[in-house]
């Protein structure tokens, strides 16, 4: 699998509002091939915890808890689709604001340690994961794994055929 095309949208978080933006690309006949969907709200919170553990302060606390605030309203999707082009036109087109970044998937064989494997790799060829998500049923054969990395070229270069 080459690099991808992910898609991000923020999507507010409400009932029905899924249902909303995925009959967009059902509409136009595109299919999803990969989808996370992360709590803005828990994310940020997750941050301002390790701000208060570290004790970092780069920001006053109350500019923190209105970015908080604000955040309970959203969810962040990342997606792959069958068609990226179409999709962000299509998205865009309906009212979503669609960023959009190259993304390495690796098809990964279903197993204990395969997900250590890939991430040693690429830690020792100096690439560092910003994040990744995937997975495959336990009786599955492979899983798929999308990986934001840093050094897009040099992942080709470690995982050439994007099968592991």
């Amino acid at each position: 699998m080459p690099i991808k095309k992910q898609f991000e949208v923020m999507l507010v978080d409400a009932p029905g509002e899924l249902a909303k933006f995925t009959a967009t690309l059902k509409d136009q006949g595109i299919n999803i091939e990969a989808m996370s969907i992360q709590d803005a709200n828990e994310y940020l919170l997750a941050l301002y915890e390790v701000r208060g553990q570290t004790g970092r302060r780069v920001a006053p606390r109350d500019y923190y808890e209105a970015i908080l605030k604000e955040s309970g309203r959203y969810s962040l999707i990342r997606m792959i689709t069958d068609d990226p082009e179409k999709a962000v036109e299509e998205l865009t087109k309906a009212g979503y604001q669609v960023k959009i970044e190259d993304v390495i998937g690796l098809i990964l064989d279903n197993r204990p340690g395969i997900l250590h494997m890939v991430s040693r790799k690429f830690g020792d060829a100096g690439i560092n994961i910003a994040y990744t998500y995937g997975s495959g049923f336990s009786d599955s054969k492979a899983a798929l794994f999308i990986f934001k990395v840093s050094d897009m070229q040099k992942a080709l270069e470690v995982f050439p055929g994007g099968v592991c």
